[in-house]
């Protein structure tokens, strides 16, 4: 699955994340892409970093709900500003995160768009 305009990225990110496809998610970064892997956090570097991080995450059999607000467009980048919540199980039971995310993607030569930036955690 692949992003074909900056519009769409939330959706196809979401429908990866959904399905529990890791590889199909960390398709959609660059090789050298950066990840906040949490509020004031230092950046993660690469896929096999975002992957770590991604392993470990903390909740079981998470689903998530990612609302696109805002997409500025330039030339070969684009920053999207959304909203989130997860939802599966943690230790203790049913659990729910919300947050929200900015995204830098960038245009790659096959028309094709990849995450460069990633906050999941930021805040606006």
């Amino acid at each position: 699955m692949t992003i074909t305009s900056p519009h769409q990225a939330d959706e196809v990110w979401m429908d990866l994340f959904n399905k529990g496809d890791l590889d199909g998610l960390l398709d959609l970064y660059e090789k050298d892409a950066l990840l906040v892997p949490e509020p004031g956090g230092t950046a993660l570097v690469g896929p096999e970093a975002i992957r770590e991080w991604m392993t470990g995450f903390p909740l079981r059999d998470p689903q998530i709900d990612l609302r696109t607000h805002a997409v500025h467009e330039r030339d070969a980048e684009a920053i999207l500003y959304s909203d989130w919540t997860i939802t599966g199980t943690g230790d203790d039971g049913p659990a729910r995160m919300d947050g929200q995310a900015v995204v830098l993607l960038r245009k790659q030569t096959d028309g094709t768009w990849l995450l460069a930036f990633d906050d999941p955690f930021a805040q606006r």
